[in-house]
């Protein structure tokens, strides 16, 4: 918009120039005028070299075309600019630039000459005439167009070299601000895990020695509880009672901190990124949708157990190229759906009891021992496992941990 309007100011001063030296505005300035517009519009979209090929025919031109001069300017200006803006040697913008400046030179003084000739007056007379000093100042004119036409092109570059090195700047910030904050959830995933190691370690080393200890106590309680009521010291008996129940609340109360502090202890998710980074292979794409955040421990390692079966089961016996795992937590259960673009037409080919391997057994069994249950089998453009864990079995199941 502001070339625009500098364009139509440059010709609008052009056409008052024209009337002060004509004193009416011909067609021969119409048609000057809507030429000198057509090159400097179209001139963005032809090369460097035919573009200036025109301009120096319009100067060459305005030299047969007096009145032609009183444009010269405006394609100065457009010169200056376009010769600075490029890689064209110096000499050769000093050239093609100088051209308009000679060409109002050339007409200014053989305008002056002439005029000069048919007054007969003198020369001081001669050079303060109007006519004489329009050409003149067309001249100065011209060549201040050109010297303004290169100096704004050398502050576009200037402006455009400072706008990428802002945005150099600007990446190298983004770039570094990145890398602290990769640095810094690196390191609050590090103390996390670190925390959640802890948990599992303390779980583990009570469970093995404070639980094996009160075991032990609790059977020696019950024996000398029989030996008691066998030799009819009952009132021993009763107090070995008291102890052994004692003891069963205290290994109940440890029990259920030592279950809580593996829960806590337990990674999630860091569990099923590890269970779908079984593939190695590029060809199949396994996206995960987790939607349980920390579920007992149990139910944590039944999960990433089955997927890892999962897809193992599908690099080995389909040609799936994707893979969608979704875990759902509901208000009741847990649910696990892998779920792949292997086709069932050659699945559905194979015998029943060469579908039933170990590894379906295997799922098949991890959910029945936390009260759930699990349907494998061929399901849309795929096959499908799908596992469901009532959220009752975080209590009901403790004795099969071990197991899992």
């Amino acid at each position: 918009m502001a070339n625009i309007a500098a364009h139509t100011l440059m010709f609008l001063s052009a056409v008052l120039f024209a009337i002060m030296l004509e004193a009416d505005v011909t067609a021969t300035m119409i048609i000057g005028l809507l030429l000198f517009i057509c090159v400097v519009s179209l001139g963005r979209f032809m090369t460097l070299r035919t573009w200036v090929a025109v301009c120096c025919a319009l100067c060459s031109a305005s030299v047969a075309v007096p009145v032609w001069i009183t444009l010269l300017p405006v394609l100065a200006a457009d010169m200056g600019y376009r010769l600075f803006s490029t890689d064209v040697g110096r000499s050769r913008r000093l050239t093609f630039v100088s051209l308009p400046v000679i060409a109002t030179f050339a007409v200014a003084f053989r305008r002056i000459s002439e005029q000069a000739a048919l007054t007969q007056d003198s020369t001081a007379h001669t050079l303060w005439s109007v006519p004489t000093f329009m050409c003149l100042a067309l001249v100065v004119l011209t060549a201040l167009a050109a010297l303004a036409g290169a100096t704004y092109a050398k502050e576009q570059a200037a402006f455009r070299r400072y706008r990428a090195l802002a945005d150099a700047q600007r990446e190298r910030l983004r770039r570094s601000r990145s890398r602290i904050s990769d640095m810094e959830a690196a390191r609050s995933a590090d103390m996390q895990r670190a925390r959640l190691n802890e948990r599992t370690r303390i779980a583990r080393e009570i469970h093995d020695n404070v639980g094996h200890l009160l075991t032990r106590a609790i059977m020696l309680t019950n024996a000398d509880e029989v030996v008691a009521r066998s030799t009819g010291d009952n009132m021993h008996a009763k107090q070995f009672e008291e102890i052994v129940g004692a003891l069963d609340e205290a290994m109940t109360m440890i029990r259920r901190s030592v279950h809580d502090l593996k829960d806590e202890g337990t990674d999630f998710t860091a569990m099923i990124e590890d269970a779908t980074s079984v593939t190695g292979d590029a060809r199949v794409q396994v996206h995960v949708t987790n939607g349980i955040t920390q579920p007992p421990s149990n139910v944590a390692h039944c999960f990433a157990a089955v997927v890892r079966e999962a897809l193992t089961n599908t690099m080995r016996h389909s040609n799936a190229t994707q893979v969608n795992v979704k875990l759902v937590d509901l208000p009741g259960l847990w649910q696990l759906i892998v779920q792949d673009n292997g086709g069932v037409i050659k699945r559905n080919a194979r015998h029943t009891a060469q579908m039933r391997g170990i590894g379906l057994t295997d799922i098949e069994e991890r959910a029945r021992v936390l009260n759930g249950s699990a349907v494998c089998g061929p399901y849309g453009a795929g096959w499908r496992v799908f596992v469901s864990v009532p959220k009752e079995s975080r209590n009901t199941n403790r004795v099969h941990e071990q197991i899992l």
